[in-house]
C-alpha cells in the first residue's frame, strides 16, 4: 500500500500540471476563436451593409447630389434629384425645413438640407434634431438672421 500512496502523490502532481498547462492555454484559445468570429462578424455586416465600407450606390449618388449644389439654391430639384424621400422631414415657426437622409456618409452618419423659403441654407453631415435645435435660432445661433451655412464634415 505504500507504493500506491507513493505514486498517487507524483501521479496527482502530474496531473495537476498538465491542467494548469492547458487551463493557461484556454484563454489562448478562447480569445483567438473569439477574434475570428469577430472577424467574421465583421466581414457579413460589411456584405449586409455596404454604406459602412463605402462601396453603396445610393451613398455615391447622394453624396455626388449634395456636391452639386451650393447654399442659394432651389431646394426641390436637389429632393427630386436625391431620388428617395427622406428618414426625416421637420420644421419649425421661423419658416425653416430639415430633410435627413440616413447613411450617407456612413451608417450611422446622416446627411441634411436645410430649407428656408424653398432655397437650401444648409447641407452636410448632421442630424435634423442637431439643426433644428432652438438655440440655432435665437440671437447668435447658427439660422439667427435667416443666415445660410455649409458644413461638409
Amino acid at each position: 500500500m505504500g507504493t500506491k500512496r507513493t505514486l498517487a502523490g507524483p501521479l496527482a502532481a502530474i496531473g495537476f500540471a498538465a491542467m494548469s498547462l492547458l487551463g493557461g492555454c484556454a484563454p489562448m484559445v478562447a480569445g483567438q476563436m473569439a477574434e475570428g468570429g469577430l472577424s467574421a462578424a465583421k466581414s457579413a455586416f460589411g456584405a449586409l451593409s455596404p454604406t459602412a465600407a463605402g462601396a453603396d450606390e445610393r451613398q455615391k449618388q447622394i453624396q455626388a447630389t449634395l456636391n452639386e449644389i451650393d447654399v442659394g439654391d432651389d431646394i426641390q430639384p436637389v429632393l427630386q434629384k436625391i431620388g428617395e424621400p427622406p428618414r426625416e422631414k421637420s420644421g419649425n415657426a421661423q419658416g425653416y425645413t430639415c430633410y435627413e437622409f440616413p447613411s450617407v456618409y456612413s451608417a450611422t452618419d446622416a446627411a441634411v438640407l436645410m430649407a428656408l423659403d424653398g432655397k437650401v441654407v444648409f447641407y452636410g453631415n448632421s442630424r435634423c434634431s442637431a439643426e433644428m435645435d432652438v438655440a440655432n435660432f435665437r440671437d447668435g445661433g447658427k439660422y439667427a438672421a435667416g443666415g445660410s451655412t455649409r458644413n461638409m464634415d
